[in-house]
């Protein structure tokens, strides 16, 4: 059986985002006949020891890197403490995988989270086998729409250049991205920050979006068309997720259409902005806004809706739109980053971002087109669910247990015709 020493500084189960994209590669690689070392943080003990005892997944191994009291209070305090949190953990995780690879004889080593591609990761220090990705980390907010940060932008132009100069002061990131033996990479503005330190070599792409087959209803769900247009917005209230764009665009929708925007999510800097919002854009007879709710009603909002409305600003490859085209719901998206990857003419509708004006109007005509055009915004919805069945987390894992993990082990470095995008 082969070893696998996982890097997964965000590792814990029932939680999305790189949370659960760790727990997910960590589980799901040890039920495929291999002996998986995962390093996580300590978050998850409480968590994890328990299921390990219980024996659900014998071939997973978890060991927590444990960090000096000060270090773990810059954690949360802010973006730089929690960089300098990270590069520590990161640092300390390298010497107990020294440590560990001693006793078991690690056959490859697979970073996943953080999937930050400037953020890096120290394992390249192991000289095994080597794989890096998914990361992305390439994408930026337009600096022309910062005015939906709000206070936040200050914060998200410190991101932008601390993501920078970590590009030049981390060797994390750059060895990582020149010695790795596979760099996956997951949107197209990470390729192109990456091809610019490894112009020669290979970089597979994979998007790190997935979803559970438990996830996907077994057949498409039909949306029978009603009197009334039910758009649906999920995600947490952050600056980057831009609510205010959707409901500013809302209100620019003819008034003799009836539409009603349903908004899940209640946890966030942005939240007690959402009021604000609805007064300011004169829509509150078209909201619904239930807050945060258990992860089946987001299921029934799914299937309950007829449009999925997505107007981040910044996002690497956003799990939302797959859970929507899970649903058979259409999409209406800005074209930036990983969503105008996931997103298609067949699948949905890509908002260019040129100015504010501009974008607000052509997502309003967006509106309105979903709802004069029923017929095709079903077929959208069908074409979603098929591509959604493409894109199962146990199929992007096989691709590294069937392609990538064997590539490393027998040291070449040729790219993979066959390896799908996505």
């Amino acid at each position: 059986m082969k070893k696998v020493l996982l890097s997964a500084y965000a590792c814990l189960p029932n939680h999305g985002s790189e949370e659960g994209t760790g727990w997910t590669y960590a589980t799901t690689l040890s039920l495929n006949e291999l002996e998986v070392h995962c390093l996580t943080k300590k978050d998850g003990k409480a968590t994890i020891d328990p299921m390990l005892a219980n024996g659900l997944f014998p071939n997973l191994m978890v060991h927590y890197v444990l960090l000096p009291a000060w270090v773990d209070k810059f954690c949360n305090s802010n973006l730089i403490g929690m960089y300098f949190h990270y590069i520590y953990w990161q640092w300390s995780a390298m010497k107990l995988a020294r440590k560990l690879d001693q006793q078991h004889g690690f056959d490859i080593v697979h970073h996943v989270t953080y999937g930050s591609i400037q953020l890096g990761s120290f394992m390249y220090k192991l000289r095994k086998p080597f794989i890096f990705g998914p990361v992305g980390g390439g994408q930026k907010a337009p600096k022309n729409m910062k005015r939906y940060f709000g206070a936040y932008w200050s914060r998200e132009w410190m991101r932008d250049w601390v993501s920078t100069i970590l590009q030049y002061t981390n060797p994390g990131f750059y060895k990582s991205v020149q010695t790795a033996d596979r760099l996956v990479v997951t949107n197209e503005v990470t390729y192109k920050l990456a091809k610019k330190l490894r112009p020669k070599l290979p970089i597979d792409r994979i998007w790190d979006a997935g979803l559970n087959s438990t996830f996907l209803p077994e057949k498409a769900v039909e949306h029978y068309p009603d009197s009334t247009l039910k758009l649906l917005w999920t995600g947490r209230l952050l600056p980057r997720k831009a609510l205010e764009l959707t409901i500013q665009a809302l209100g620019k929708v003819d008034a003799n259409i009836p539409v009603m925007l349903t908004i899940v999510g209640g946890k966030g800097e942005m939240a007690d902005q959402v009021p604000q919002y609805i007064e300011r854009y004169g829509v509150r007879d078209r909201i619904n806004w239930v807050g945060h709710v258990t992860f089946q009603e987001v299921k029934n909002y799914y299937e309950q809706s007829d449009v999925f409305f997505f107007t981040s600003l910044r996002d690497s490859c956003p799990h939302q739109i797959l859970e929507a085209m899970a649903y058979s719901l259409p999409v209406v998206t800005l074209d930036l980053h990983g969503q105008a990857e996931l997103v298609n003419e067949d699948t949905g509708i890509r908002v260019q971002v040129i100015n504010e004006e501009q974008v607000v109007a052509d997502l309003a005509k967006a509106i309105e087109w979903m709802y004069a055009h029923p017929t095709q915004r079903l077929e959208m919805g069908q074409a979603g669910y098929a591509f959604a069945q493409t894109q199962l987390w146990e199929t992007k894992i096989r691709t590294f247990i069937d392609e990538l993990y064997p590539a490393v082990l027998s040291k070449t470095t040729t790219y993979s015709a066959s390896l799908k995008r996505g």
